[in-house]
């Protein structure tokens, strides 16, 4: 899009009344475990078709406004990463509204903002056409935000090229882009490293399969930290900074610095912090985390034992399953290649 700004008023009226019956027996089937809630719920979820391509849920949008409105002292910095289409922006930003002792907050997102897979998305959708792989969506960030957008300064790039002032304490971190070991290095050494004592971060990838090294790292700093209830109807789980974190924290690791016993005692208790449904996410992080590292024996072993009486609307089974078999077969593949070498020659 070529315009600075994308606004509301670009939506037809068919857009915008899109699925709003089926939005609203969501809410209703999902309000009883949301209930505490219900005040910060978002109403643009029943109107906003852009919140159903939106990676965060309406839940996730309301506990970040709640939290900026009771919680926020106002003490340190807002840090968002990995906004994408600004839903929880918006939520913060709402928060911060309601807020009467904080009245200069302002927040910094950080983001490629470049649409990636957006025409799958919204492929079912009357958004269909609207947004195109590749394009910048940072004028649609940015319209999202309405007249609060000057109180978010956009970071457009690649994070691992992002820097951080030491002498900046963070006292709200919403971390939603630690998508590789290498990426999350970076973010412990900057960000990380800036969170205050009594500061939250929201790890929204916790109920993921793909972002395994978070919850080794939360186990080996668990001490640190106060575990605060996992947001309803999402993968996001708080984590509040209750003592000041050592210098290990936030120095680069790998899958190598961790043993066997200790990934397997990680992996229980993350699992622990989550719901029953999303257990099996967390799980599915554990297969991941060998498939991600060659180890395919020990991740197959690992995923037949998961796998034991498990539905199939779940991460182990989407995600950790796919990767294992797709990297058995290139291996079986390799490996039959090998064998056959000699005699070609």
């Amino acid at each position: 899009m070529a315009q600075e700004v994308w606004t509301q008023n670009e939506l037809t009226l068919k857009e915008r009344t899109y699925g709003v019956k089926s939005r609203l027996r969501r809410f209703r089937w999902e309000y009883p475990a949301g209930k505490p809630l219900r005040r910060w719920f978002p109403r643009s979820f029943f109107t906003d078709p852009l919140a159903l391509v939106d990676i965060c849920s309406p839940w996730e949008v309301a506990w970040v406004t709640r939290y900026m409105a009771t919680e926020f002292t106002g003490s340190g910095a807002v840090v968002e990463l990995g906004p994408f289409l600004g839903d929880i922006t918006v939520g913060i930003l709402k928060g911060l509204r309601q807020n009467s002792t904080v009245h200069s907050a302002t927040i910094d997102s950080y983001d490629l903002f470049i649409f990636e897979d957006i025409e799958d998305r919204t492929a079912e959708l009357p958004l269909s056409g609207r947004f195109h792989n590749g394009e910048s969506f940072l004028p649609l960030y940015k319209g999202r935000l309405g007249q609060d957008r000057g109180l978010v300064t956009a970071h457009q790039g690649d994070v691992s090229e992002e820097s951080w002032s030491p002498d900046r304490p963070i006292e709200f971190l919403f971390n939603d882009v630690a998508k590789t070991w290498d990426i999350w290095n970076h973010l412990k050494s900057t960000f990380y490293r800036s969170l205050q004592v009594g500061g939250t971060v929201v790890e929204q990838d916790w109920a993921h399969a793909c972002t395994p090294w978070l919850h080794l790292w939360h186990h080996r700093y668990r001490e640190h930290f106060l575990v605060l209830d996992q947001v309803p109807h999402s993968g996001s789980v708080p984590f509040r900074l209750l003592t000041p974190l050592p210098q290990s924290a936030f120095e680069p690791d790998h899958f190598s610095d961790y043993s066997e016993e200790q990934v397997s005692d990680a992996f229980d208790w993350a699992a622990a912090l989550v719901d029953s449904i999303r257990q099996r996410n967390v799980r599915g992080a554990y297969v991941h985390l060998y498939t991600l590292h060659g180890d395919l024996d020990r991740a197959s072993r690992l995923c037949i034992e998961e796998l034991v009486g498990v539905s199939s609307d779940n991460e182990l089974v989407q995600v950790a399953l796919p990767e294992l078999a797709i990297r058995l077969n290139n291996r079986a593949a390799q490996e039959e290649a090998d064998q056959q070498g000699p005699s070609n020659k």
